[in-house]
């Protein structure tokens, strides 16, 4: 089975978030989040790579994000270290002092669409 690879940029900041003081985002998930710790983060951010990779084919998201998928396969944007750090930096609109790269890897998932029992409701109305 394919791996599917992306880059997470993580930092500690003192933050208006009640979540935590340490920060990440993913320019490729277009994802960000605060945490209590780098690790709770790293698993968060894996977990919600997880969920967009398991409705890549019922949802936009990834595809509006550059990403090519199918049934079989997601192929995500590359981004060059550098690049991470200032879409990180302009996103969270402060200057990084000690960014941290982390590879999340995962194992790419069979598509699911996690909100196909909400479409009969609103075909309703």
């Amino acid at each position: 089975m394919e791996t599917v690879s992306v880059k997470l940029v993580m930092f500690n900041q003192k933050t208006i978030h009640e979540e935590g003081e340490y920060c990440g985002y993913c320019p490729a998930l277009g994802a960000f989040h605060a945490m209590s710790s780098f690790e709770k983060l790293r698993v968060y951010m894996q977990d919600r790579l997880v969920r967009e990779l398991e409705g890549r084919i019922h949802y936009k998201n990834l595809q509006n994000l550059g990403w090519k998928v199918s049934e079989n396969s997601a192929i995500p944007p590359i981004f060059a270290d550098e690049e991470l750090i200032k879409c990180t930096e302009e996103f969270f609109e402060i200057k990084i002092k000690e960014p941290i790269i982390v590879e999340l890897h995962v194992k790419l998932p069979l598509t699911k669409d996690r909100y196909s029992h909400l479409s009969h409701t609103y075909r309703d109305i």
